[in-house]
């Protein structure tokens, strides 16, 4: 992983400081970045012990950037412990898990200012406030999609193509758009041996818009960062496009057929794009 603020997340891992290595683990893991997670992962009594062992591992770290805590909750008796340990780790982003409000994020905000956000979309009005709490601060980088709580806010008993899923996920990808952040990322696959219907589920929410996977196993990072970049085919045929599209352009065209498909400035767009990514990858 490199560091930057604003940087690939294709992949970020859960991971949980439940010891030194796991911590070690998780610095050095394939992911574009890693979340020490002191909510789920941890059981609340082992709450203090796993903030202090966090704090102090990573104390005296440098170049953070690529790495997050989620912090509990807002509503959480945890909260505002989880906060002033952050204080001591400069660099770090944070994950707020649960946000439903704008207030939230900028009461975080202020007691961490210029810390990367990272807010997790996890109930009804999380969802329905999506565009205010992604446009409520300038750290928010983009927002995650939470959709095991969230379809249990909803009381959705969970359909096998998960159509009860899409208006949520749909309005997460048009609320970073139009307050002019990075596409979402989307909740974790549950079952880290199911490769096969991990790829399938990614490769779906890429298609609505996400750029990414949060994960909960390290054997999906991998797959992950290939499902959320080009393939070969598809940086093929985007050569292949703006080749064509530039050279019809200097000739005074807006459009010309490539492969029997009439390209325009969308296409075109859309083509450019997808080689900016896959020199990122």
């Amino acid at each position: 992983m490199t560091g930057g603020f604003c940087m690939k997340q294709r992949s970020i891992l859960f991971v949980p400081p439940v010891s030194d290595k796991m911590i070690d683990k998780g610095l050095t893991t394939e992911a574009d970045r890693v979340i020490f997670d002191l909510e789920d992962a941890v059981a609340v009594q082992e709450k203090k012990t796993a903030r202090d062992r966090l704090s102090r591992q990573l104390a005296s770290k440098e170049n953070l950037h690529p790495f997050y805590i989620r912090v509990n909750d807002a509503e959480s008796p945890f909260y505002h412990e989880d906060v002033k340990a952050l204080q001591n780790i400069p660099d770090i982003g944070i994950v707020l898990p649960k946000t439903a409000s704008a207030e939230q994020v900028r009461q975080l905000q202020k007691k961490l200012p210029g810390r990367p956000l990272l807010p997790i979309i996890e109930s009804a009005a999380g969802v329905w406030y999506a565009k205010e709490i992604a446009e409520s601060c300038a750290e928010v980088e983009t927002l995650a999609f939470g959709s095991i709580d969230f379809s249990l806010d909803i009381q959705a008993a969970g359909l096998p193509d998960e159509s009860e899923l899409l208006y949520a996920r749909s309005r997460i990808v048009l609320a970073c758009r139009l307050a002019g952040k990075k596409p979402p990322v989307d909740s974790v696959f549950t079952n880290f041996q199911d490769a096969e219907g991990f790829r399938r589920q990614a490769a779906m929410v890429k298609g609505l818009g996400f750029q990414g996977k949060l994960l909960i196993h390290p054997s999906q990072a991998g797959q992950a960062n290939e499902v959320f970049s080009p393939s070969d085919e598809e940086i093929f045929k985007a050569e292949k496009i703006v080749r064509a599209f530039q050279e019809a352009e200097a000739e005074g065209l807006a459009a010309v057929q490539v492969d029997g498909e009439m390209i325009d400035y969308p296409v075109y767009y859309r083509s450019r794009n997808i080689l900016q990514a896959s020199e990122k990858s």
